[in-house]
């Protein structure tokens, strides 16, 4: 999705989280931070499970996502990717904030939810 936006010229206001075990962890870190950077009005907000002693700017935070440290545009619309735990908690804090369900849009990582279940 932030390629997309890249790689179109997208002028919009675009707010990108990444939560990892850690920098080795995160696959595509380079990459990222610099589709980041062509995009005029984007941010990039990193979360990391262990300390980073990496020379990355903005520094990385510490532990889990917790979104009341960044500023929410209004109107949000949210598209999540990643595994059930880290979304469940992402969308629970949306939510709180006051995003509308209706604008959380998301994908699974992991196994097929459904699988099984014939």
């Amino acid at each position: 999705m932030v390629e997309h936006l890249a790689t179109t010229g997208s002028t919009r206001p675009v707010t990108v989280i990444h939560a990892d075990r850690a920098p080795a962890d995160h696959a595509h870190r380079e990459e990222l931070k610099q589709l980041v950077d062509d995009l005029p009005e984007a941010t990039l907000h990193r979360w990391y499970e262990t300390p980073c002693e990496c020379a990355c700017s903005p520094a990385p935070n510490v532990g889990t996502v917790d979104l009341t440290r960044i500023d929410l545009p209004d109107r949000l619309v949210a598209y999540l990717c990643g595994p059930l735990p880290f979304m469940r908690g992402v969308r629970s804090q949306l939510l709180r904030r006051g995003v509308p369900a209706s604008d959380i849009h998301y994908e699974v990582f992991g196994p097929d939810l459904w699988l099984g279940r014939d």
